[in-house]
């Protein structure tokens, strides 16, 4: 079949011609209508390409181009334009799905993307203008007829998995990316200044969809998803990524701040439109934090040495009171700009923090950090923002992410370091009596009420007298030099990274009167790591735990009965373990084997239950001792009862009563 005529007119070149004699004859039948202006077979031509004849067809490439060089684009959509718009959508979608379909390579210059749409870019960007204006679906621009060719919805997943697997294509967003997040200003240079549209602030806002969509997992498994490396090694490494990713929350946060008060609480208000693009920005910038937090470590400790929580907790403590704001029946039901969709952007952001914390090898940092940017007061600034008459009817799908972050910073009250945060904004965090707080959602309303009665609890356990007394007096029998009396270097135990000694004639004396039995016991007192923020924090834990099994005695007698039921060959060897890596903290009565740090046929145990029931004045009911179960973000202790060790270890063995309370007023010294 010839194709020389119509080749000609089309500017197809012999060599493109003679490729496409290689097709079937339906498809070269099909080609030469196309070629002839036929919208028709133009689009079945789009229809033939498929992933398994991907590169067979690339010689349908020519035929988009020629097609879409040879119309002129128009100015406005009426029934005489309608048909060649139709050709160029076919073109284009044509060109996209022969470059999403066709393997990518490693390099940028044989890359499908860059050889057919790079490369034409001249010819098609008048195109995607128009598309862009003209060919967007509702809500942008309804009044348009006659009806326009909807082609964002055709082409929405062919877009997405192009962003997600073409190397070329995530080089330029990435870059591109990373130019405007360096922008000092919101006018472009050259600019004449003369807009006052917001074109940068836009701009920024719209461009976190497109890297959410770049890093984001493809729907279908079936689809290739470029890594995550690929997309930070574009923009210039680790460094860049979070300093511009931080830099667009903070701008887009300044831009929401700064939009007016609406006229009209109406979903064609203007303000109303700008409110919904910078909190869908932000929405899927957190979403982007998440991802990349999640899939690269060093993107994760590099985002919480830089800030990231303080950042997003800034971001919600701003936008809080802009978006959970009652309007309107109308408004607050619709479903791109109603408050359940306004709602996801403050949840999305507690997700990022509760996973942060979460993920981290040092939690206790991310919840200081936290804490120290006003977690706790945003949080309450949430319970007293009025709701929607008919609430209700709200999808309750985010309600959890506040509850849940809440309860997950409850299971760090236990850490020293986060008392003395918590400390220092106390005042701010109960500037509102709670009878006088308006509830807005009750089930963050009791959440709320309970975890600041757990922050009373542990400033109470931490206050309690000597504080920490095992870290700053010397732990020698009868010794009572403090440790700021020390001539020389303090000396710690090396067994146990409790125990500390003013001299080696102290640690000598200690050890042959009873601290050798106790080293072992201390040491898994502090875990197996032996972390400084657990070992700064026996105190606090250990009131805790006190607090907490005394205030489920009934609960403790029940498990130990159903224990002793459920291991009728243990009897004698179950232990009561406190869960606190949950609140509200659990108890579980098990074996004492099956705890990694506390091997049962080690005879220790026994000995050191025999001892306790010896000498305490309230000795366990049913089990051998307790342990405490605690985290550090995604690291998890089982610890021996702190207030036991601490107890028997230190204030039955080392000191007398009289002694415990000496040089009390240079404890408190050194423990602020």
């Amino acid at each position: 079949m010839s194709f020389a005529a119509v080749g000609s007119s089309l500017r197809l070149s012999a060599s493109e011609t003679q490729a496409l004699k290689s097709l079937p004859m339906a498809t070269q039948i099909t080609a030469k209508r196309a070629l002839q202006g036929s919208p028709t077979d133009l689009e079945r031509l789009v229809d033939y390409i498929s992933v398994f004849n991907s590169s067979r067809y690339c010689c349908l490439v020519p035929i988009f181009h020629a097609t879409l060089d040879s119309i002129q684009v128009p100015n406005y959509i009426n029934p005489k334009t309608i048909p060649a718009i139709m050709r160029a959508k076919s073109s284009v979608m044509g060109l996209v799905k022969i470059c999403t379909v066709t393997p990518s390579t490693l390099n940028v210059k044989d890359d499908p993307v860059t050889k057919y749409i790079v490369r034409k870019w001249d010819e098609l960007y008048p195109w995607m203008r128009f598309f862009a204006r003209n060919c967007l679906p509702p809500p942008y621009d309804v009044s348009v007829t006659p009806p326009r060719p909807d082609l964002c919805n055709v082409m929405l997943q062919n877009w997405r998995h192009f962003l997600r697997s073409s190397i070329s294509v995530q080089h330029f967003i990435a870059q591109l990316w990373i130019l405007i997040g360096n922008l000092q200003g919101d006018v472009l240079q050259g600019d004449p200044g003369n807009s006052t549209d917001g074109l940068i602030s836009m701009l920024r806002a719209s461009f976190a969809v497109t890297n959410h969509v770049c890093v984001s997992e493809s729907e279908d498994s079936n689809k290739t998803t470029l890594p995550l490396s690929t997309y930070v090694q574009a923009a210039g490494g680790v460094k860049p990524v979070v300093f511009t990713l931080l830099r667009y929350i903070r701008r887009i946060t300044r831009d929401a701040a700064a939009i007016e008060e609406p006229r009209s609480w109406t979903a064609g208000d203007w303000s109303i439109k700008q409110l919904h693009l910078y909190t869908a920005g932000l929405h899927y910038s957190f979403e982007f934090l998440k991802i990349i937090s999640r899939q690269d470590v060093s993107c994760r400790a590099q985002l919480i040495r830089q800030g990231s929580i303080r950042t997003v907790v800034d971001a919600i403590a701003q936008m809080l009171p802009k978006i959970l704001v009652q309007a309107n029946k109308e408004l607050d039901f619709d479903p791109q700009l109603g408050l359940a969709g306004r709602q996801n952007v403050l949840w999305s952001g507690y997700s990022y923090v509760a996973s942060a914390i979460r993920d981290a090898d040092d939690g206790v940092t991310c919840v200081c950090q936290a804490i120290n940017a006003g977690i706790l007061q945003t949080l309450e600034k949430g319970v007293v923002c009025p709701p929607h008459v008919n609430r209700r009817d709200h999808p309750s799908c985010g309600r959890l992410g506040d509850i849940e972050l809440l309860f997950l910073l409850a299971t760090f009250f236990m850490y020293d370091r986060v008392v003395k945060s918590i400390g220092r904004h106390w005042s701010r965090i109960q500037s509102v009596p709670t009878e006088k707080r308006e509830i807005r959602d009750k089930g963050l309303g009791v959440a709320l009420e309970l975890v600041l009665i757990s922050t009373i609890d542990a400033m109470d356990h931490r206050s309690v007298e000597p504080i920490n007394f095992h870290e700053y007096r010397c732990s020698g029998p009868g010794c009572p030099m403090c440790a700021s009396k020390f001539v020389n270097k303090k000396r710690r135990c090396a067994g146990c990274l409790v125990s500390i000694y003013c001299s080696q004639k102290c640690q000598r004396t200690a050890w042959h009167n009873g601290h050798k039995k106790w080293c072992q016991v201390l040491r898994c007192t502090v875990g197996p790591w032996g972390s400084r923020d657990i070992r700064k924090s026996l105190q606090v834990i250990a009131g805790f735990e006190t607090s907490e099994i005394s205030g489920m005695a009934k609960d403790v007698e029940l498990r130990v009965r159903e224990g002793q039921r459920q291991f009728p060959a243990f009897k004698d060897k179950l232990v009561l373990m406190l869960d606190m890596t949950v609140y509200p903290p659990e108890v579980h009565v098990l074996p004492v084997h099956k705890l990694e740090q506390f091997p049962g046929d080690d005879p220790r145990w026994p000995e050191i239950a025999n001892e306790i029931r010896q000498r305490s004045d309230s000795p366990p009911k049913g089990y051998m001792f307790s342990v405490v179960k605690v985290h550090l973000g995604k690291l998890k202790f089982t610890l021996f009862s702190p207030s036991t060790a601490l107890r028997m270890a230190f204030v039955g063995q080392y000191f007398s009563d009289n002694e415990a309370s000496v040089d009390i007023d240079d404890s408190k010294v050194l423990g602020d």
